[in-house]
């Protein structure tokens, strides 16, 4: 099952004329963003009954901010119904998750799309506000709210 989801992925991916890296059971490529962001950087690991997509803006998260950035993203994945954002403390980023259960079924093209689609527009509407928690000029409790209603 687990070569039949990559392969699915790999064939969404040639289709859509996406440039991407494949790596044994992941797939890493980026996206341009709108604004001050210039891009994200997007990987799909493959599990045997799954697929999980990570996403996260190119901020690079400064050590002193760490505390307000996690608050972000407890208030935002408080708001939200799927996925979620956490801070990889490791990279100094924020990414953003959401997975698909494939059961015994291939994901569609379509399938894949609407969860790229999703990750990327999540990534897109907090990015700017994130800059701005960054900035000093919102709160974490405000800057999620904002980046939440930018949907």
């Amino acid at each position: 099952m687990q070569e039949l989801i990559a392969q699915q992925i790999r064939n969404y991916f040639r289709e859509n004329q996406w440039n991407f890296d494949e790596q044994e059971n992941a797939f890493l490529t980026g996206v341009s963003l709108e604004g001050r962001t210039a891009g994200a950087m997007i990987q799909l690991i493959v599990n045997d009954r799954s697929f999980m997509m990570l996403t996260a803006p190119d901020i690079e998260i400064p050590e002193e901010a760490f505390t307000d950035v996690q608050t972000y993203a407890n208030e935002i994945n408080n708001l939200i119904n799927i996925g979620c954002f956490y801070l990889d403390k490791e990279q100094k980023i924020l990414a953003f998750r959401v997975s698909m259960i494939c059961a015994d079924t291939v994901p569609s093209a379509q399938q894949i799309d609407d969860i790229i689609g999703y990750s990327v527009t999540m990534v897109q509407d907090t990015a700017e506000f994130l800059l701005h928690l960054l900035e000093g000029e919102l709160s974490p409790e405000d800057a999620a709210l904002h980046a939440v209603q930018a949907e």
